[in-house]
Formats: structure tokens, C-alpha cells, sequence
């Protein structure tokens, strides 16, 4: 349990370091410093009142809209995801820790059919590179049920820009985008009472695209050739995986939950290196 509880601690200080300008709240003035040019290997909406970094998935659709390649943006998720995979989503995004805690609200539970996992590249492609590159707008952006809880609902409810501006509120202007966007938030906040991470699993393109280091990234997995597949690892699993079939799959955020299976440890390097359990003394069968 001490693993999830330090894994909890973290994604409350990933909130935080994304989304720091606590000012907003007195001053009502958005933050624009240098640390707004920062992109953190997680979703932080840009238009967020209170975030002091970037979204690495709206930078570069900014750059598929000026039809040029951000070759800094992507050496650094190139980086990240040598290093880590999916390991930030697990960690750090506060997007993650709210499906996390929603999950745990009693009432059904259904899973997600696998096949969906798929649909992230379809977002990823479609919604973020060539729409954007085609009519010049930022579509995920524009839809992002992210955008829309952080950015999109507080400046319609208070407009911080406007009111130090002077200018009249947006929550007059409000339209058919705006009522889609709050309809797809919407659904996928009732879906986080019932599945596991659906955002994650299905829609995320900054998943999508650190998925694919998830095979040759520094941090791995290792089951012991001991595990019988009995299916803890998948039950302590926020996004549902089957770590035993495969312990490097992009699908897996690196969240050590499963560790605390004896049969499971993170490891460096090849993920052919068995486990020996006598190693790891606190885990459990």
C-alpha cells in the first residue's frame, strides 16, 4: 500500500506543478510568465486561469496549424518516453488522478473492450496533426474534455482575463461548441464512475504517443516465470492491463500498483530478466 500512497502524493504534486498560479484566485489575472513556454509530459491546458506550463498535445497542434514540425517538443517526448513510457501518466497527471478517484465511487463496474485502445491513435492522428494541418484550428483542443474542466468552465464562470481588462464576461457568449464540449465532459466523467481510465485508454494522444516507447524504455516490468496468471496484477491495474501477457506494453502507465504482486517488479533493462521474489521481501501473493 506504501507505493500508492506515494504514487497519490504525486499526482496531487503534478496538479500542482502544472497548475501552480494560485494568485488567479485573488488576482483573477491568468499567469503568463516564462514558465508558460514549459511543456510538462502530461495534459495542462495552456487556457487554464491557474496553469504556469504547457500542453505538450496543444503545442504541437499549434505547430500543425502553422504548418511547421516543433522538433524541441518532440526530442523532449522522445526523451520522456525513452526514459519512462507512460510512466508520467501514472505519476503525474491530474487528469488520471480524477478518473482514479472517480473509479472508486460505488456502482457498476464495466470494462473497456480492448479494441478501443486504438481509438487514441485515431485522436491522435485525425484530431491532432492533420485536421489541425487542413483548417488551421486545434481541434482537440478545441474538444478536450480537459480544456473544457480547467479552462473552459472557469472563464465562462468568472472570466479572469475580462475582469482585469475590463471587458464583459463569456459566459453571455457561449454556444453551440462550448454546450458540445460540456457534453462530452460530461460523458466521460459519468464513464469514470464505471470504467477504468476510459480517457486514458481510449482518447488520450499524449498516451497514444508515449505508448509507443512502451517496448524499449529504460523503466520496465518483469514477471517472475513463477506467476501463475491468477489476475492481481490486472485487479490493482488503473487502466485494466494484463500485466503477465505483457509487462512492456504501451498500454501499461507505469504506475507499480501491480509490484505489489511478489511476482511483478520494475526493473532496468530487458524485460526477459526473471524475478526472484526473495528480493522484494514486502510483497505479497
Amino acid at each position: 500500500m506504501a507505493i500508492d500512497r506515494v504514487r497519490r502524493v504525486t499526482q496531487w504534486l503534478g496538479a500542482l506543478l502544472g497548475h501552480g498560479y494560485l494568485m488567479v484566485f485573488v488576482t483573477r489575472a491568468i499567469y503568463q510568465g516564462p514558465l508558460k513556454g514549459l511543456c510538462m509530459p502530461m495534459l495542462s491546458c495552456f487556457a487554464c486561469p491557474a496553469a504556469i506550463t504547457a500542453c505538450p498535445i496543444g503545442t504541437l497542434q499549434h505547430f500543425m496549424t502553422q504548418g511547421q514540425v516543433p522538433w524541441l517538443l518532440l526530442g523532449a517526448l522522445v526523451v520522456v518516453g525513452t526514459l519512462f513510457a507512460r510512466m508520467t501518466c501514472g505519476w503525474l497527471c491530474p487528469f488520471g488522478l480524477l478518473q482514479d478517484l472517480l473509479y472508486r465511487i460505488p456502482g457498476p463496474k464495466i470494462s473497456l473492450p480492448p479494441q478501443l485502445a486504438y481509438a487514441k491513435y485515431g485522436v491522435l492522428v485525425i484530431l491532432v496533426v492533420l485536421l489541425p494541418v487542413v483548417t488551421k484550428v486545434p481541434w482537440f483542443s478545441q474538444l478536450c474534455p480537459v480544456g473544457t474542466l480547467t479552462a473552459g468552465i472557469p472563464w465562462m464562470l468568472w472570466d479572469p482575463a475580462g475582469a482585469v481588462g475590463g471587458r464583459p464576461s463569456l459566459a453571455g457568449s457561449a454556444g453551440t461548441l462550448f454546450a458540445v464540449k460540456i457534453g462530452i465532459l460530461v460523458a466521460f466523467l459519468v464513464l469514470f464512475t464505471a470504467v477504468k481510465r476510459p480517457f486514458c485508454r481510449a482518447a488520450c494522444p499524449l498516451g497514444a504517443i508515449l505508448s509507443l516507447f512502451g517496448r524499449v524504455s529504460l523503466v520496465r516490468l518483469h514477471v517472475s516465470p513463477a506467476c501463475n496468471g491468477c489476475g492481481k496484477c490486472q485487479g490493482l491495474c488503473p487502466v485494466d492491463h494484463k500485466v503477465w501477457e505483457a509487462p512492456d506494453s504501451g498500454e501499461c502507465i507505469r504506475c507499480l500498483a501491480c509490484t505489489r504482486c511478489r511476482h511483478v517488479q520494475v526493473g532496468i533493462g530487458s524485460p526477459d530478466r526473471a524475478v526472484d521474489p526473495a528480493r522484494d521481501p514486502l510483497a505479497t501473493e
